[in-house]
């Protein structure tokens, strides 16, 4: 059963903007298969895509969801029927570019799924062509906080096939991987959230790999200093936002944390 976790998906009133942020921070690549000014953009490191949607009514900002391609999606939605009778996947319609289906896991999180010979592979094999698949800096990680994390990992591996990652840490949670991205699925409850408002489950953060720390915080600082716009969101500050800052740093499996300017959460490491 093969499976590839293909794109993340974010919600953004600067839509535009943000777009320049991941290109300018991380070198992802744009896609002129999907020029579509009305309706956001997609850019990506040749393996994953990263869509960034503009916020519409009745939504909410930050990230969304992500996607898979899966070898046959019917044979998913049936090992999906004879035991997870929670979740579901339902088609979508006809002008989406990045999902044929879209489903949710037992605790309701959202994923989309998509064949090898979906439009996905002419997207991000054009990312790809422009360097993608080289590059040092690609996403690496999508963190869900959700109620019931055990039972959501034991879906998305007899599901979808994604492995289970062996852990050499203590850290919260269950980590599942496609081989080169992982998907990590966090524990959620109110007390954990001491000193700092309550943050909904769903998805929490995502992860990008770089070269160095070291030669990224330079980087970081450079565009920062060229343009403004496009620097980090920063952490800490008050008691709530170190509260913040430190929740995130404890679930985070990298060396370094930031937010983008839409404040979505991004965990950095170079290992």
């Amino acid at each position: 059963m093969g499976v590839q976790i293909n794109h993340m998906a974010m919600n953004s009133a600067e839509w535009p903007m943000m777009g320049r942020f991941y290109e300018a921070m991380f070198g992802f690549k744009p896609s002129s298969k999907t020029s579509r000014p009305a309706n956001g953009l997609s850019i990506g490191d040749g393996y994953v895509g990263l869509n960034i949607n503009p916020l519409r009514d009745g939504y909410v900002g930050g990230l969304d969801h992500f996607g898979m391609v899966v070898d046959d999606i019917e044979a998913a939605r049936e090992r999906m029927q004879r035991k997870f009778a929670k979740a579901d996947i339902v088609k979508r319609p006809s002008t989406r570019p990045f999902a044929q289906y879209s489903g949710h896991d037992p605790d309701g999180n959202v994923f989309d799924l998509a064949e090898p010979r979906s439009k996905l592979s002419e997207v991000y094999a054009e990312q790809a062509e422009k360097g993608g698949s080289m590059q040092e800096r690609y996403l690496n990680k999508f963190a869900i906080r959700t109620p019931n994390a055990e039972k959501c990992a034991e879906f998305y591996h007899e599901v979808f096939g994604l492995q289970l990652a062996n852990r050499n840490d203590e850290r919260e949670g269950f980590y599942l991987t496609d081989g080169r991205v992982t998907l990590a699925l966090l524990p959620w409850s109110i007390p954990i959230f001491e000193n700092m408002s309550i943050k909904r489950p769903g998805p929490d953060h995502i992860g990008v790999k770089v070269e160095s720390i070291e030669a990224f915080t330079e980087h970081m600082r450079a565009i920062a200093g060229s343009n403004p716009y496009l620097a980090p969101m920063p952490l800490g500050g008050s008691k709530e936002s170190d509260a913040r800052q430190a929740f995130l740093k404890r679930s985070a499996t990298g060396k370094m944390q930031i937010a983008d300017p839409g404040a979505v959460w991004i965990d950095i490491t170079d290992e």
